[in-house]
This record gives C-alpha cells, structure tokens and sequence, in this order.
C-alpha cells in the first residue's frame, strides 16, 4: 500500500525533447491518494505527449499486493500551459474503480497537432476553460463549475507557503 502526495505546486517549468511533459501514473494494488496538485506555467517544445494520466502496468513488486487497494485521484489542476511540436494528444486514463476526479484545466495550447487528433480519456472528471485543441467530453464542463473551486484552495495553500 502506499500513502499519498497532496498540496504539491509545480510551476514555472519547461520540458524538452520528452516523452511525456505532465505525467500522472497510478496502478490497481497501490492504495493511497494523490490530491491538490497544482501545475502551472509550463512551456513544452517536442514533448511526445503533452499531458498523460496513466493507470499504469500492473508492475506490482510481489505477490502480496491487493487489488482492492485503490489510489484516490482527486483535484489535480493544469494551467498555462504551452506546448510546441506536440507529438500526441493528451491520454487521460483513470481507474475503472475510482475514477480520477475534479480535474481542472486552464488556459492550455497544445501546437502541432494534426486536427484529426483529438484527446483520449478514460475514467477521469472534470472541466476545462480556454484549451485547445478542445479536450475530451469528460472534461468540457464550464471552467467556473465547482469542480475547479479546489484550485482557490491550493492557491491559497501555495501563497501561504512561498511567503
């Protein structure tokens, strides 16, 4: 079983020449959370896949693992990003279980992409403002729903901590 990560800020960032630039990966048997995750400001150039959320590999260390154990996703905000000589589109796979939860996503331009291409998601929920090319339904709700009201919380949580 694992624990978790919360309250986690990651800003200010630029990925090149990488396979993947905002990468989540979780699996069945890890148990745990991962909550109030705050990404921002993030410039990609020749990044293969922009933003990727993974339900991983089933590459449990032993035989011992449960898989009822079941990561908690919820509450992951991305932000301000810009992404240059994209190679895919984003690939969202959350867990059958326990869907990936209030995924919020603001202001994101995905270049390069061939407009045949479009989002892969699976098992997530959420809402988007301002991305494009335009995300997967799961995600289409209105930016200002509450589903994004969590981002306020980190980014007071953030402002407390950086002063």
């Amino acid at each position: 079983m694992s624990g978790g990560v919360a309250n986690i800020v990651v800003e200010d960032l630029h990925v090149f020449n990488s396979a993947a630039g905002v990468r989540i990966k979780t699996d069945k048997g890890r148990g745990g959370y991962i909550r109030n995750i705050t990404i921002t400001n993030i410039t990609m150039d020749r990044v293969k896949i922009p933003i990727r959320f993974s339900k991983g590999s089933n590459d449990h260390l032993d035989e011992e693992w449960n898989p009822k154990a079941i990561l908690k996703v919820k509450g992951i905000l991305i932000s301000n990003v810009v992404s240059v000589d994209t190679g895919r589109a984003p690939l969202l796979e959350g867990i059958e279980d326990m869907p990936f939860e209030d995924i919020c996503l603001n202001n994101i331009t995905l270049l390069g992409l061939p407009s045949s291409v479009s989002w892969q998601c699976e098992f997530v929920l959420g809402a988007s403002a301002r991305v494009f090319p335009t995300p997967c339904p799961e995600l289409r709700m209105n930016g200002s729903s509450p589903l994004c009201l969590f981002s306020q919380e980190s980014r007071r949580l953030y402002s407390s901590i950086a002063s």
